[in-house]
């Protein structure tokens, strides 16, 4: 196979005028040898002259204005403000905001404002005392583990489920 391919790039090269000096005798007494490559030269050359007789196709004078007018029929992509759920991003900002203001709340009912002094005070936080084995257990970690996979899921379904209905609005087309 690999023989074949290289008499045929030779022929090619031979054909296209790009051998030099020495290749070309070679394949010239390769031609008046073997039968082989003579009969694969005259294929080749039949090609060559089939692809140099055929004209190319031009495009009509209309192609770039048919294939503009053919996109223009699809559905355009919305903008990308779209693709966000502002109930979404409001609900996590009032998280976060709900979250702030506690801890703000929190910090200033600590704070002893009775004392008159001239030196300023330092704040001291209350010293929290956690018992994290209490709360950091197996039982925790696979509830945590199985509401992250209910989660995921769901998240999982979320996507399947739009995607199937992007592809039947697509056939509906």
């Amino acid at each position: 196979m690999d023989q074949e391919k290289n008499m045929e790039l030779l022929l090619w090269e031979y054909i296209d005028g790009q051998l030099s000096g020495e290749e070309k005798i070679r394949v010239e007494q390769l031609l008046h040898q073997d039968a082989e490559w003579k009969k694969t030269f005259f294929e080749i050359k039949e090609m060559n002259a089939l692809l140099m007789s055929s004209e190319t196709e031009q495009p009509s004078m209309r192609f770039s204005k048919n294939v503009m007018d053919e996109i223009a029929r699809y559905k355009i992509a919305p903008a990308t403000k779209s693709y966000v759920n502002k109930k979404i991003v409001f609900g996590i900002a009032g998280f976060f905001l709900v979250l702030i203001a506690g801890f703000l709340i929190y910090l200033f009912t600590q704070i002893d404002f009775s004392a008159s002094s001239s030196t300023p005070m330092p704040v001291e936080l209350p010293e929290l005392k956690l018992d994290w084995k209490k709360w950091i257990n197996s039982t925790s970690v696979q509830l945590f583990l199985m509401a992250d996979i209910v989660f995921g899921l769901m998240l999982l379904d979320r996507f399947l489920t739009k995607r199937k209905n992007a592809a039947i609005n697509k056939l509906q087309h």
